[in-house]
């Protein structure tokens, strides 16, 4: 497998993670709550984050798969770290209510495959060695 066949197959994850937590947080958090067996307290930080998912992870990887870009690339490997970053922390802090946290701990290792695995959208020599505009 070539690295363009890696980042598309990663941008598939992201895209159809993003989709379902983004739909879920931002249209139901409290069945998410009780998913995760926490606290529904201030969901409206879940919708918020539902909207950034969809908005930031869903449409950049679409618009990434339909023309990949290094720019491109490089937004949604930014945003996929800096989520698993921040959840990584949160878990670490003890910030998660939920009393399923092994759902929050599988979230947290998807992120960080997910993430990994865009490295090389974000790279130039992705875009020299490979015509993109094959895809």
């Amino acid at each position: 497998m070539n690295s363009l066949q890696g980042g598309q197959m990663a941008m598939h994850v992201n895209l159809w993670a993003s989709l379902g937590y983004g739909l879920t947080l931002l249209l139901i958090p409290e069945v998410f709550c009780d998913l995760l067996d926490a606290e529904k307290v201030n969901t409206a930080w879940l919708r918020t984050i539902g909207a950034a998912l969809l908005g930031t992870n869903v449409v950049g990887s679409w618009l990434w798969l339909k023309s990949p870009s290094m720019d491109m690339g490089r937004v949604q490997f930014a945003t996929a770290t800096l989520e698993a970053l921040a959840m990584a922390v949160s878990l670490v802090l003890d910030e998660f209510t939920a009393n399923n946290i092994w759902m929050v701990q599988a979230s947290v290792v998807l992120a960080f495959v997910v993430a990994i695995a865009l490295m090389p959208t974000a790279k130039p020599e992705l875009y020299q060695s490979v015509d993109v505009s094959q895809t």
